[in-house]
Formats: C-alpha cells, sequence, structure tokens
C-alpha cells in the first residue's frame, strides 16, 4: 500500500505543472465529471507509429486488422472493474491521489479553497456535530477527524464526497452493500500509471461516512488484541499532534501529512469541537455577540443587529425590540448586509456572489454586520407577497414552520450561530 501511495504522490505532482487541472481533494473521476472543473481532466496519449507504406491491398488488411484487436482489448480493459478493497498485506486500501505536499494553507495550491471562506465554513458546520458526537463516544479527536474530512474530500468538493455518495475519506468497497464505480489512477510494474474503474463505498449521507470512519479508526486489526491505529486514540495520546504525527505514514504515506491535519485544525480552531476525557468541552469558550432582534409594525420588516447603540436608536424611531435572536461569534464567516433605498428593507447574506449582485441592482453595501460559525442554523425563509421585510431569519425551527404553512418559503439555512 505505502509504495504504490507514495509513487501515486511523486507522479501526480509531476502532473501539476502539466495542462491537466486537478481539483484539490478530489479522489475520483467519473463519465459526467470530467465536463466539470473540479475533476480531473485526462488527456489521452496518443503513439504514432512510422512505417513505410506499401501499395498493396494484403499490407492495407492487415494494418486494420490490427487496429481492430488494440481497441477490442483496449475496450475489454476499460471494462473490467477493481474490485480489491484490501491490498496484498490485508490493509484497508485510501486513495490519496493528490500531494499532501500541496494541500498548504497557502496558495496556489490552496487558493481554489481560500476563494470562498463561507463555502469552508459551511462544511465544517455541516459535518462537526457528527463528528463531535462520534469522537467523543469513541475516544477520538473530532479535531482530527474533521481535517481528514476536509484533506480527502477537498472541503467537500470532490465528486465522491458529493451527493448521493458522501464517501468523504475515499475508502474502497461496499458500505451496507452500496458502492460506486469511478475512475481512479492505479499503478503496476506491467501498465505503469493507468485509469481504472474502481468500486468505492457509498454511504446515504455524511455521519454514515463518517462513522464508518471510526470503525476503521477503532477496528482495523491484523492479530488478536492489537488495533492498526491505537496510537491515535485520545486514551494514548496527549494531544491532537500525537495523533496526526502516528497517522503518518500508517493512514496516509505522505510525510507531511501530519503538518496538513495541524495546519487544518489552527487554522480553523478545529479544537472547540473535541472533548476532554470526562466529557466536557475544552477550555477556550468561542467569544460570542448578542444579536438584537427588532421588528417594525408599519413595514413588517425584521432587523438584526450587534450594536446596542444601533439597537437602542431604533427603538426609539419606533420599532418593537424582541430580544435576542442568536449569539453570534466574534470571527468566522462574514455576514454582509445590504440596504434597499428604494423599498427601505434589510437584506443579509454571507454569500459573496449575492452580495454582489445585489450591488449591481442598486442595493447599498453596509458592511459586514456579523459573523457566522458555530452549530445552531439559522433559517432563512421568504415572503413573495412583501415588498418590505421579504426576508425573514430565525433560530427557532417552530417560527419557521409557522411561517411555511402562511406561505413563506422556506430558503435553507442562511448562516450559523451559537
Amino acid at each position: 500500500m505505502d509504495y504504490k501511495k507514495l509513487l501515486c504522490s511523486v507522479m501526480l505532482l509531476g502532473s501539476l505543472g502539466s495542462s491537466t487541472l486537478v481539483a484539490y481533494g478530489e479522489e475520483t473521476i467519473d463519465s459526467t465529471s470530467t465536463q466539470e472543473s473540479s475533476a480531473i481532466v485526462e488527456s489521452s496519449s496518443s503513439i504514432e507509429t512510422s512505417a513505410k507504406t506499401q501499395d498493396t491491398s494484403e499490407e492495407a488488411d492487415k494494418e486494420a486488422e490490427t487496429t481492430t484487436t488494440s481497441s477490442t482489448e483496449q475496450a475489454e480493459e476499460t471494462m473490467a472493474v477493481d474490485e480489491v478493497e484490501y491490498d496484498a498485506l490485508g490493509n484497508l486500501q485510501f486513495h490519496h491521489p493528490i500531494p499532501f505536499e500541496e494541500f498548504t494553507i497557502e496558495p496556489p495550491a490552496f487558493r481554489a479553497a481560500r476563494s470562498s471562506v463561507s463555502t469552508q465554513q459551511a462544511f465544517i458546520n455541516q459535518i462537526a456535530p457528527s463528528a463531535k458526537s462520534l469522537a467523543s463516544a469513541n475516544d477520538l479527536y473530532a479535531s482530527v477527524m474533521i481535517a481528514q474530512a476536509i484533506v480527502e474530500s477537498g472541503w467537500g468538493s470532490s465528486t465522491l464526497s458529493k451527493a448521493p455518495n458522501y464517501n468523504l475519506f475515499g475508502i474502497k468497497g461496499e458500505y451496507n452493500g452500496q458502492s460506486v464505480t469511478m475512475k481512479t489512477q492505479e499503478w503496476s510494474q506491467k501498465e505503469g500509471w493507468h485509469y481504472v474503474d474502481a468500486k468505492f463505498r457509498k454511504y446515504p449521507s455524511y455521519k454514515e461516512s463518517l462513522g464508518d470512519n471510526v470503525t476503521v479508526l477503532k477496528k482495523t486489526s491484523f492479530s488478536s488484541g492489537n488495533y492498526y491505529y491505537s496510537g491515535a486514540w485520545k486514551s494514548n495520546t496527549k494531544s491532537y499532534k500525537d495523533a496526526t504525527a502516528f497517522l503518518t505514514g500508517k493512514y496516509a504515506t505522505a510525510p507531511t501529512y501530519g503538518s496538513t491535519l495541524n495546519s487544518v485544525i489552527e487554522t480553523y480552531k478545529l479544537t472547540q469541537y473535541d472533548t476532554t476525557s470526562n466529557g466536557g468541552s475544552t477550555p477556550a469558550p468561542v467569544q460570542t455577540n448578542a444579536m438584537y432582534r427588532l421588528y417594525n409594525p408599519n413595514s413588517g420588516e425584521h432587523f438584526y443587529t450587534a450594536s446596542t447603540a444601533e439597537r437602542d436608536k431604533v427603538k426609539k424611531a419606533g420599532w418593537r425590540y424582541e430580544g435576542i435572536g442568536w449569539q453570534a461569534p466574534k470571527s468566522g464567516t462574514p455576514v454582509y448586509r445590504l440596504y434597499n433605498p428604494n423599498a427601505g428593507d434589510h437584506h443579509y447574506t454571507p454569500n459573496v456572489a449575492e452580495k454582489n449582485n445585489l450591488v449591481k441592482v442598486g442595493w447599498r453595501y453596509e458592511g459586514v454586520s456579523w459573523y457566522s460559525g458555530g452549530s445552531k442554523p439559522l433559517y432563512r425563509l421568504y415572503n413573495p407577497n412583501a415588498k418590505s421585510g421579504a426576508h425573514h431569519y430565525t433560530l427557532l425551527q417552530s417560527e419557521r414552520n409557522n411561517l411555511i404553512k402562511q406561505g413563506w418559503r422556506n430558503e435553507g439555512t442562511g448562516w450559523y450561530g451559537q
């Protein structure tokens, strides 16, 4: 397993300098993903054979026969599916086609991921609750689990990690009889580097993928009583750095695997999801701001602000103060505030593209209003009949459900709070 991955890393490191496009964290490609920018664009090489041509129909027939035979063999080879889940040594196969030396927090390798901070935090928010619960119950570090999912899936951008596959860790085989066949790059002494169809585990959701990773880390054993990844357990380590160091050379052969995970953990403060041995949270609680919510009975608009001065000023103008809507972290994904001078309406979004589009059509950009982060979703709803206050944001599921019954459209999660 080790020599295969080492060669895989070296080979793909060289490919980064060519015109081949590689999406960071992408582990497999399929027939449809070749048309997407997040997939690997495979460039087929052609072999030119020069030979003296003869004007005889016999030679032409021989050449045609050779071409037909070659094409048939190539087609038969493409149809074969690699269903090997374990290597010759009995190790479960993980695939890391992108050199970890290239997966850093700084450009150019990480530029695509850094281009949208909201996408990064949204991905963390999506998997963190399950990772925290599973890690706490199984003597593991949630911070390490989340960092591995980030690195292995490229922030959930790989085809294998997206719906309907949800495979965050690139594990081959089947899960409860479910698998997905995709192309992946393999090495053999006979053929060298080549693409084959391989079966990868397919999960109902990220939660099952994270749970299966726990099973791998806790139960992989090649001799009775000896667990292959026990050096990454919390009870056998002093900190997450001991766990990432142990995984280096075992879970992944790249010598920079541990430092890559550490960098991700530190940059995105993933230790906040770890728990101590007695089940309590680790120190350094997240600092937050109270978000005040006010209502205009004349226009029907709700207004949100972290500023007590602005809250009091709006109250004096006749708005009704409705208390604290949620707690917003003091750092994280920025949530932008915009104002429509024609309708007198405010809009809030962490989406840069949405912000820019509204500015183009006449909305005034009023800056960063607060930050998104945490595990509690703020639901976003839309009233197609309202001219002002058309959007509403709430932490309460009951309020969201009641508005939906009255005709509001559910637009999912606007951002996250504490």
